[in-house]
C-alpha cells in the first residue's frame, strides 16, 4: 500500500498536489494537516493525532473519516502518522507538507523522517522537488544539469556516486564538517551509494531547468 502523508505546512501547488494524490492508496492527514487538505479540496481518508490543530468544523465535514486519537506529547503529530502507516503495513509514503512552517519543525521531520525510512520507502515532496533518506544504494532518473544535493546528518561513509558532474568515491559526509550541495547530473541516471549511515538525497525538479 503506497500512502500520502500530509502535515501542516503548505502544500506545493495544485498540479503536483494532485500528481501525490492520484498515485495514492490512503490519504493520512497529520492533525492540523487536515486544515491543510481541506483547505486544498482534499479529503483524507484518516486523521491521526492529538486534534489540538485541527479545525472542528473541518472535521465535521468528514462523516466518512477515520479519525484516530493519539493523545502522547512524546511523539509529533508526523511521527504518529508514520507510525500508523507501519501499523497498517504501507510499502511507501509521499510526504507534503515537510518543508514548510516553522525551522525547528523542519528539522524534527526529517530527525522523524531518517527514522523510518528502514521500515518503508519515503519520499518528501515540495514546489523545488523531492528528498529521500539512502541507506545503501539509490538510482535516480534525471536529466543533464538537475542539480542534486546530498547531505549527511550524522555521518555517512564509503559514498560512491556514478553520473554525478562533481563525483564521489568512497567518501564520507559529516554533519558540521563537509556537504554535497548542488551537484548536478551529467546524464539520464544518477547512481548514489554508501557503505554506513544515512544520506538525505534532495533532486530539484527537472522541469525547473
Amino acid at each position: 500500500m503506497h500512502i500520502l502523508i500530509i502535515l501542516n505546512a503548505p502544500m506545493p501547488n495544485a498540479a503536483r498536489l494532485q500528481q501525490a494524490v492520484s498515485s495514492t492508496d490512503c490519504i493520512i492527514a497529520a492533525d492540523g494537516g487536515a486544515n491543510r487538505a481541506s483547505e486544498a479540496g482534499i479529503r483524507p481518508d484518516v486523521v491521526v493525532g492529538d486534534f489540538d490543530s485541527m479545525d472542528n468544523a473541518v472535521r465535521q465535514t468528514w462523516p466518512d473519516t477515520e479519525f484516530v486519537n493519539r493523545p502522547s506529547q512524546y511523539a509529533t503529530d508526523f511521527e504518529k502518522a508514520l507510525q500508523l502507516a507501519v501499523e497498517r503495513r504501507a510499502k511507501s509514503a509521499q510526504i507534503v507538507g515537510i518543508s514548510g512552517g516553522r525551522f525547528d519543525h523542519q528539522i524534527t521531520n526529517l530527525n522523524v523522517m531518517q527514522r523510518f525510512s528502514k521500515q518503508m520507502a519515503l519520499i518528501c515532496i515540495d514546489n523545488d522537488g523531492y528528498g529521500q533518506f539512502v541507506h545503501d544504494r539509490l538510482t535516480l532518473q534525471t536529466v543533464p544539469g538537475q542539480q542534486i544535493s546530498l547531505a549527511a546528518f550524522q555521518k555517512a561513509t564509503g559514498i560512491a556516486t556514478s553520473g554525478l558532474k562533481f563525483a564521489l568515491e568512497n567518501r564520507t559526509l559529516e554533519w558540521g564538517k563537509n556537504d554535497g550541495q548542488s551537484n548536478e547530473a551529467l546524464a539520464s541516471e544518477v547512481t548514489i551509494e554508501l557503505k554506513n549511515g544515512a544520506l538525505f538525497v534532495y533532486a530539484l525538479w527537472p522541469e525547473a531547468l
